[in-house]
């Protein structure tokens, strides 16, 4: 009776028959080339990750869904409570006018001739009209058109690397919302894009960079950089928001301790000084189905992914 296969007898196989152990789930799984060792996910986890995915798809459809509802409700009672007011007001009693108008006289005949006199000659009693009920028009919206309307400029500008190129926030939840992508471009490059942006031009400015300067290995002058960035960008709106790095996959651990360091520096610098962060990192860690085949750029799961944490942390 043959033992059962344990580790050094896997490790004894031959290239061809190599078990090649997945990251995710810990199985082994054997017939791959031995290039994909250090980073091979299997099927089941891909199809889970997927899943996973829908899921949260539907979870953020739900949520949405019950806050229309909810809005839609709140306006249906403010409706019915003015139209209540403006029904009570409309019958309230006022004064009786009485109309003077006088009966008009029966034609005068001259005498010596003959009159024709008809039955049922009297004028009948002409009751007065029904009173007709008015009908109600209403726009829904009305209570909302109350509020004084702002003047002030409301254009949200996301400016960013080519992370951002299929960033989309739909403008029925954040109005006038621009997206500007430049492909490789390191902090320097946005900061560059700033000057061509005029003062108090957008209210709100949202920054996604960081990840093309990391190959330059020099820490500390990212931060200065960024630092500087950020003080350029306060003065071009009144709300600034700092979108984190994406976690990469496949670079090794350089690239990876890189990355996480910034994204904790960033978070931990923004909240003293009082800058919205979107913290991406959470959302994107360990989930090879949010990213295209390069494990940099996100793929239309990973871009919506992106686009719910961006306008989650838009002003509304």
């Amino acid at each position: 009776m043959t033992s059962p296969l344990n580790v050094s007898s896997i490790c004894a196989l031959p290239v061809e028959g190599t078990f090649i152990c997945c990251v995710s789930c810990s199985m082994y799984s054997s017939g791959f080339p031995a290039d994909i060792v250090d980073s091979f996910t299997c099927q089941k986890c891909l199809v889970n990750l997927e899943l996973v995915g829908k899921i949260r798809e539907l979870e953020d459809r739900v949520r949405n869904l019950i806050a229309i509802r909810q809005t839609e409700n709140w306006i249906d009672s403010v409706c019915l409570d003015n139209s209540a007011t403006s029904d009570s007001a409309s019958v309230s009693p006022g004064p009786t006018v009485v109309s003077a108008r006088p009966k008009s006289a029966a034609p005068i005949q001259p005498q010596g001739e003959w009159v024709t006199v008809r039955r049922g000659s009297k004028n009948p009693k002409c009751s007065p009209p029904a009173p007709r009920s008015p009908i109600r028009t209403q726009n829904r919206f009305s209570a909302l058109r109350s509020a004084p309307v702002e003047t002030e400029n409301k254009k949200v500008l996301i400016i960013g690397d080519s992370i951002v190129r299929n960033v989309r926030i739909p403008n029925c939840v954040k109005p006038a919302v621009h997206v500007k992508c430049l492909a490789g471009a390191k902090i320097s490059g946005i900061e560059a894009a700033l000057d061509r942006v005029a003062d108090d031009e957008v209210s709100t400015l949202l920054l996604h960079v960081g990840t093309n300067d990391i190959y330059s290995q020099q820490s500390e002058v990212l931060k200065r950089n960024f630092i500087s960035l950020c003080i350029k960008a306060k003065r071009k709106c009144r709300n600034l928001v700092v979108s984190g790095p994406l976690p990469r996959l496949y670079r090794g651990d350089v690239i990876y301790s890189r990355l996480h360091s910034l994204h904790c520096w960033l978070e931990t610098w923004c909240a003293n000084k009082s800058i919205a962060f979107v913290n991406n990192w959470d959302d994107f860690w360990e989930r090879p189905g949010f990213f295209r085949r390069d494990g940099l750029h996100p793929n239309w799961r990973g871009s919506y992914v992106l686009s719910q944490n961006m306008a989650a942390k838009l002003p509304g």
